[in-house]
């Protein structure tokens, strides 16, 4: 980690000398020193890191190297802080610079005031670098030397899951059984199987299991087993396999040690060239594993079979003819029963004052084996009251830092954020920020790793692209968890398992990198540098006005002071103020002060206008005030020349975008990248016409407007998403004229009036989501817009109002998602077999003369998702018909959303069939007396 803060005040230092080129000659050079200094305290921070994690967790004493590791880090934030406020500085006294007599006084009021931040960052420098050389000296002491590899946790944890007796695992019965199938069975030729998922998740007990297995070791002719690990190289692991070969094939090899690697290779194609073999690798890292033996192990025609664990899926995404099975937390049952094992006795049975708690206590372990068997073992040992197990579960992350019990649970959880790049090791860290078991949008947590700096600058790849890759990867590694996918598999929503969330917040403490405070834990250090405040903002700023934060958001927080909002402003080095979701009503005039600042988020607050002193924030990036009351933009806002996400809309109460007015000449906002929701009338689309680099659109065009739209759009290359609204959907929607839309666009969103479809949408190649809102249409839009090839989701709102609807045999062969809105006259709907073959998520209603269920839907047989809105009544009738269980079995998710005082509600269609048909009566009263207007 301090790997991370020494790299990017490295990157600070030299933007610096190269942009700052007024800095006093003799200051530049004890900069160039200092960077140069760092670069080689660097080298040995990988060496450190290791020493100090082990020192942490216990394996060594003394905590020398921690404490080195520690002061490294701190020399790195203070440079970044001095850093930072000379630039403040250099910013403000720029700032009012002008012409005539007064500009000059101004001027030279600035070139003194230039003159004492020079000589205080001088000073500051000088104190710097002495720091620095003492730091350098101390590493020469300690002996740390320069390593290549990432950090290492040296220790095995999983030796004990190989050796658990088949009687005593719980829940992976059938995955084992269905494993077995696949090694003793199939192909002659060589194939893999691989079991890949986090880390407690039980992958070794599991393969150990199959190891072990009678059926197994008769249908081999040899077996092998290889812990591989973080540290093996491709050389350990020939010898290894030659090693555990040895005693089976009946060879020996004592001098393997001075063998190269292709007398290796040769040894192990003598060994298994008549054998069918299995071997298995356990708990591989490197991506690079399957080149290390994929010539080793001989194919040969003899149904040998290789098994492998990891937490990595990008390792096995390599693999050709590769088996994978990503496995799954225990399922509730399952979990209970282990768990009741394990602190219970072999008998299992929870008195049922503790079932709760321990049910809590479950919760928290999420279905990871490990720490199910680990709390159970500690619990055990304690008495059987609800204080002592109630104590457990708040103190439950400290406990997995200092508890024998929970020592391995803890190192294997480890594993995995020391097994990281340094890189990712701070965007796995900033999962702290945010509470336990949060599903954060996986936009919004791209936007904020990149305001915090923990993304670098790509040729190749947009900010963004480059975030979103490190996001893939931490989900690859088993270290993040999917939440919510969108349509076309990418993660939406992610979070991570609640022990890691209790080992990040442990960790973020101790590297002083960010701090929760809640109505618990309130005390702050004057170095932290991002607060997470959750629930209560009472006393949060008295210890830490002198602090250097960076960042401060907000969550389940109920009331803010006039006093906190005119403190929270004065951090002048804040890079992110994220408001999402807080009590405010307006934002102060002292914003404008924060020169740093990225990311300011006023999503789904009270605010209704914004300062003018918003202008002055030159290096914002993102300006999210998504269903804030905001409606208008002051024209200050055109100075935001780095501004790339400018998000304005929000809903009415019929579910349209209200408009936001946004001032002239914002067209000077040329790194914009997502802009919604804006009127567009001619002098918008003058200015919208220089914004090259749009990728993300959403526009109202008026009647009378849309050619110059079209040119506009046509213009926009980068152009991936697209929505036009007219101003009612009454309104003549004319979009013809786009002959040449932009090649890339994937997501189209139109509402209005026409008559047909405009020929263009024919020609992207790439549109894989459409939603249409149209009124005025001569053709059924199913019947042509079937034929796109790479559709992937479809909305669409009634337009034709045609009693029938048919999906016919071949149409939509991807659609994977299908959302059918306000068919007012529809009385039937029948889907031919092959039709929609793909289709997972089906969304219909409402549907007022709709009396079955659509004929034809046990065809989709991946369908897992139906619902129904807004169609109580006609689905209690629906479900009553004798074939509605026959053909919606193979579906897991069938409901029913209604409205009751104006919020939607949904309920299963397993609860609407209990109903009798008085209890349905009353149910329906109820729901319709709470729809009534309320009368004075």
């Amino acid at each position: 980690m301090a790997e991370f803060s020494v790299n990017f005040a490295i990157e600070t230092l030299a933007s610096l000398l190269v942009q700052e080129s007024t800095l006093l000659r003799s200051v530049k050079k004890e900069v160039e020193s200092i960077k140069r200094e760092l670069e080689f305290i660097k080298s040995f921070l990988r060496d450190a890191d290791t020493r100090a994690a082990a020192e942490e967790e216990g394996e060594s004493n003394g905590g020398v190297v921690s404490t080195w590791v520690k002061q490294v880090r701190e020399e790195a934030y203070h440079i970044e802080d001095v850093i930072d406020e000379y630039i403040l500085n250099e910013a403000k006294h720029h700032e009012h610079d002008g012409k005539g007599l007064t500009g000059f006084l101004r001027k030279m009021r600035c070139f003194i005031n230039e003159l004492k931040v020079r000589h205080g960052i001088s000073s500051e420098i000088k104190h710097i670098k002495s720091s620095l050389v003492d730091i350098q000296r101390r590493a020469e002491h300690y002996n740390l030397r320069h390593i290549d590899q990432g950090d290492v946790l040296p220790h095995d944890s999983r030796v004990g899951s190989f050796f658990i007796p088949g009687a005593e695992v719980v829940g992976i019965e059938a995955t084992r059984d269905q494993l077995i199938g696949l090694l003793v069975s199939g192909t002659s030729k060589r194939s893999v199987v691989a079991i890949v998922g986090e880390g407690g998740l039980g992958k070794t007990t599991l393969a150990g299991n199959i190891y072990e297995n009678d059926t197994v070791k008769k249908h081999f002719d040899c077996q092998a087993w290889i812990t591989v690990g973080k540290e093996c190289t491709k050389m350990d692991i020939l010898r290894k396999t030659i090693q555990e070969f040895d005693g089976v094939t009946g060879s020996t090899h004592g001098e393997m040690d001075k063998m190269e690697e292709k007398d290796l290779l040769a040894t192990l194609v003598r060994q298994l060239k008549d054998k069918c073999y299995m071997v298995a690798f356990d708990d591989v890292w490197k991506t690079d594993f399957w080149g290390h033996i994929e010539y080793a192990l001989i194919e040969n025609d003899k149904s040998s079979r290789i098994i492998l664990t990891t937490r990595n899926k990008s390792i096995v995404d390599l693999i050709p003819f590769i088996n994978v099975h990503r496995l799954q937390p225990l399922p509730s049952d399952k979990a209970f029963e282990l768990f009741c094992r394990k602190a219970f006795g072999p008998q299992g049975c929870c008195p049922p004052e503790l079932e709760k708690l321990s049910r809590d206590i479950l919760g928290k372990c999420g279905g990871l084996p490990l720490a199910i068997v680990a709390i159970g073992g500690l619990l055990s040992n304690k008495n059987k009251v609800a204080f002592e197990w109630k104590k457990l579960l708040d103190d439950l992350g400290s406990q997995l830092g200092s508890d024998f019990h929970l020592k391995d649970c803890n190192k294997v959880l480890l594993e995995g954020y020391y097994g990281l790049p340094h890189h990712l090791k701070s965007c796995l860290l900033y999962f702290g920020f945010f509470p336990e078991s949060y599903s954060i949008s996986c936009a919004r947590l791209v936007r904020l790793w990149i305001a915090e700096g923990f993304v670098p600058n790509s040729k190749r790849s947009t900010c963004e692209q480059v975030a979103e890759e490190f996001l893939i990867d931490l989900i690859n590694r088993s270290l993040v968890q999917v939440v919510e996918t969108d349509f076309i598999g990418r993660p939406r929503y992610c979070r991570v398992h609640d022990l890691m969330h209790e080992i990040i917040i442990r960790k973020t403490e101790h590297l002083s990198f960010s701090h929760v405070v809640n109505r618990e834990h309130s005390n702050l250090s004057s170095k932290i540098r991002r607060i997470s405040i959750q629930g209560s903002t009472d006393s949060v700023l008295e210890n830490i006005k002198d602090s250097k934060i960076r960042s401060v958001s907000f969550f389940n927080v109920d009331r803010m002071s006039n006093s906190f909002m005119t403190t929270i402003v004065n951090f002048k080095l804040m890079k992110v103020l994220d408001f999402e979701d807080s009590p405010i009503e307006y934002l102060p005039k002292g914003v404008g002060n924060l020169f740093h600042l990225h990311y300011l988020s006023l999503k789904n607050t009270k605010v209704n206008v914004l300062p003018k002193s918003i202008g002055k924030l030159l290096n914002l990036e993102t300006l999210n005030l998504k269903c804030s009351l905001v409606t208008e933009l002051p024209v200050e806002i055109n100075n935001l020349k780095k501004l790339r996400y400018l998000l304005i809309y929000r809903w009415d109460n019929g579910g349209n975008y209200e408009r936001v007015k946004i001032p002239v000449g914002f067209g000077s906002l040329l790194d914009l990248q997502k802009l919604g929701f804006v009127e567009a009338n001619f002098e918008v689309l003058k200015e919208l016409g220089k914004l090259r680099h749009l990728r993300r659109l959403g526009i109202r065009v008026t009647n009378g407007n849309e050619k110059y739209l079209c040119a506009c759009i046509a213009n926009m290359e980068k152009l991936e998403s697209l929505t036009i609204y007219s101003t009612s959907r009454e309104e003549i929607l004319d979009i013809e004229s786009m002959n040449s839309p932009p090649r890339g666009l994937q997501r189209l969103y139109l509402r209005g009036n026409m008559k047909k479809l405009p020929d263009w949408i024919f020609k992207l190649e790439y549109i894989v989501r459409i939603g249409l809102n149209l009124l005025g249409l001569t053709n059924d839009p199913i019947i042509v817009l079937q034929a796109l090839p790479k559709l992937l989701e479809l909305r669409l709102w009634d337009t034709r109002h045609n009693e029938q609807l048919l999906f016919k045999e071949g149409w939509f062969q991807k659609l994977k998602r299908l959302q059918l809105i306000d068919f007012e006259g529809l009385e039937l709907m029948i889907i031919d077999k092959g039709a929609m073959p793909n289709l997972e998520d089906l969304r219909i209603g409402p549907f007022p003369r709709l009396k079955e269920i659509p004929i034809g839907i046990e065809h989709l047989r991946n369908l897992r998702i139906l619902k129904f809105r807004l169609m109580l009544k006609e689905i209690y009738h629906m479900i009553k018909d004798e074939k509605w269980k026959k053909v919606t079995q193979h579906i897991s998710e069938i409901c029913v959303t209604f409205k009751m005082e104006g919020k939607l509600f949904y309920e299963t269609t397993k609860y609407i069939s209990s109903l009798s048909p008085v209890d349905f009566e009353q149910y329906i009263e109820e729901v319709e007396r709470s729809n009534k207007p309320s009368h004075p």
